[in-house]
């Protein structure tokens, strides 16, 4: 049996950058985001002192609330969200510097993260298509198709990711989008978010 690939620090440096838009709007706490960026840490061999400074670990509310402005941005209606939309791109770049969006791409192919994209998106967007849904599941049965995060945007007026060009942009989304990628991307943080989830009070 292959042996598991270990996160290193540069993949937890996405994992702490999810966590710190979950601090600043409020969803955990700063000691809960230094327990799962710990226990993370241990479950890969990494030392805490390596935790020191880095990625939000140990950082006061007022200190996080400094590194994540608070991003509107604009849907295709023209909307403003008011959420702090997480860069997808930066937890992609852990894993792959060079092809963040290649990352984020192969998500999409997903059966399942289109199925819990076309929930969020039937929950919280009454402008959202469905019928764009059903057209891309059809598409994605071909080897060669790709979805990128435009198409999806394009084809079902989604609002939940946002793709932004220019220096600073990139792909973002909703905090719990944004979480379920980031449980594609490490099966570790997603345990510790469902832990979290269902017993606040006994979280070690």
């Amino acid at each position: 049996m292959a042996e598991k690939k270990k996160l290193n620090p540069v993949d937890l440096a996405g994992i702490g950058n999810l966590l710190e838009y979950l601090v600043a709007a409020d969803n955990i706490t700063c000691e809960e985001r230094d327990k799962i960026m710990l226990r993370i840490a241990k479950v890969n061999g990494l030392a805490e002192y390596m935790l020191d400074g880095f990625a939000g670990y140990g950082q006061s509310k007022d200190e996080v609330l400094k590194h994540v402005a608070h991003k509107k941005v604009s849907t295709p209606q023209g909307k403003e969200q008011n959420e702090r939309y997480a860069s997808l791109t930066e937890i992609a770049r852990a894993h792959s510097e060079n092809a963040p969006e290649y990352v984020i791409q192969s998500w999409l192919r997903s059966g399942n993260t289109l199925a819990f994209l076309n929930l969020w998106e039937k929950e919280h967007n009454p402008d959202y298509d469905e019928a764009g849904y059903m057209e891309l599941l059809e598409k994605k049965k071909a080897v060669s198709f790709t979805l990128a995060s435009k198409l999806w945007i394009n084809r079902t007026k989604a609002i939940g990711i946002v793709s932004e060009q220019g220096k600073s942009g990139g792909t973002f989304a909703h905090p719990m989008i944004a979480c379920e990628f980031a449980s594609w991307v490490a099966p570790e943080f997603k345990m510790l978010l469902l832990e979290l989830s269902l017993n606040r009070g006994n979280f070690r």
